[in-house]
């Protein structure tokens, strides 16, 4: 009896360290440099960052963006959330907020899904 009572202790914990795992946005670093702007991060024509400076992703509604040295670029989007029960998961509630404000869902729960 002892023996299973372990076991379960051991199952109640792991779902509990499961349950309080923080959900974590995706993060990918790519070269962004360009020898007519050295050091610099040139991610178009129309966005040239320079190293420490932060900002949103051009071409996606909610992305962050960071220039680092050597015009390497760290890119961030925002957390996996699941909708609330019953609902569908929609766009960002406000794209044209800054990164992170704009990771804000919007959801559909007219239909119980």
């Amino acid at each position: 009896m002892a023996r299973h009572a372990l076991v379960a202790l051991l199952i109640c914990a792991a779902f509990a360290l499961l349950a309080n795992q923080s959900v974590q946005a995706a993060i990918a670093r790519a070269d962004f440099s360009n020898p007519t702007y050295p050091g610099k991060c040139v991610l178009d024509s129309n966005t040239i960052m320079s190293p420490g400076q932060t900002g949103k992703a051009p071409n996606h509604p909610c992305a962050g963006v960071t220039c680092m040295d050597g015009g390497r670029v760290e890119f961030r989007t925002c957390a996996a959330v699941a909708p609330p029960r019953g609902c569908k998961q929609r766009d960002f509630a406000n794209s044209n907020r800054a990164y992170p404000e704009c990771c804000e869902r919007s959801y559909d729960c007219t239909k119980h899904i």
